[in-house]
């Protein structure tokens, strides 16, 4: 079967509890990576409660019709970690499953860092720090056309060392945009090691206040939090930031918040290990 024939829209969510669907993504989190040799698979598996609540749950948007005008905006900053939205979108029959066996394949359109090329993502997230940006051009738009969609932007923490962050937060604020979501997966790593070593963030939220945005921090890792945090938004005229507390390679003993989990080459034995923590077994697959 050839790549080209399995971009065509289908399929439908099958009604599972939010819990498994967190689950499924992470198996087929697993199955990318197994097909590649490896990749982003600790930020996969960190991001999924998040990703879950988002395209399952709280999104906008019809998985037969992906460009209809009348769709909530999910913009994908931290471009490395579409592998969780390949998988969400597999689930939701945006793109047929068995294009996930071709994650980062010579011509596939499941690049390891996400493009607007890939169906379903709206931006190219390869070149941090620029996502907020292109978010409030969104958010903005919708506003001068009295568009009621909303703009969701997600972030790695690591992005909010480039200054381009920090005038985007100053212009959202001041055209008081509360149509703008913006998510941080803060999981207090990045490509070189921890964040805090590198170049401190803190005090977050106190900063993010100070640009005059509402704050929530959440535990991105317990669905409850995560559920709440994302149905209750403000309509105050001022754009809203979800601290989202995660750690990187979530559920699995052997990437729980490693430093050199950035990236992960997959083997046979970390695919057993990962399934049997999951409830799985070496034999299955997601697709």
């Amino acid at each position: 079967m050839s790549i080209d024939t399995l971009l065509t829209p289908g399929g439908s969510l099958e009604k599972f509890p939010l819990e498994d669907l967190v689950i499924k993504l992470k198996k087929s989190v697993f199955e990318m990576g197994r097909a590649a040799g490896g990749g982003y698979i600790g930020q996969g598996l960190g991001s999924a409660e998040m990703i879950a609540a988002l395209f399952f749950k709280k999104l906008r948007l019809d998985p037969s019709d992906p460009t209809n005008p009348d769709r909530d905006r999910f913009l994908l900053s931290t471009g490395h970690y579409a592998i969780s939205i390949y998988a969400a979108m597999a689930e939701l029959g945006i793109i047929d499953r068995k294009l996930l066996e071709y994650y980062s394949a010579d011509g596939s359109p499941l690049e390891m860092i996400g493009s607007e090329t890939t169906p379903g993502l709206e931006i190219g997230g390869g070149s941090l720090g620029q996502g907020l940006s292109r978010g409030i051009g969104h958010a903005l738009a919708a506003k001068l056309r009295n568009h009621t969609w909303k703009t969701y932007v997600y972030m790695s923490d690591g992005e909010m060392q480039e200054g381009q962050v920090w005038e985007a937060a100053l212009v959202a604020a001041h055209q008081q945009l509360d149509n703008l979501v913006l998510i941080i997966d803060n999981n207090g790593m990045q490509v070189e090691g921890r964040i805090n070593k590198i170049t401190s963030l803190d005090p977050l939220a106190e900063k993010w206040e100070s640009f005059g945005w509402n704050v929530k921090e959440i535990d991105g890792n317990n669905l409850s939090e995560v559920m709440n945090a994302l149905d209750t938004i403000p309509e105050n005229n001022k754009p809203t930031i979800i601290i989202s507390h995660t750690v990187m390679g979530n559920g699995i003993s052997f990437l729980h918040d490693r430093e050199d989990a950035h990236y992960v080459k997959w083997s046979e034995e970390n695919h057993a290990k990962a399934l049997s923590e999951l409830g799985g077994n070496n034999n299955e697959k997601s697709f």
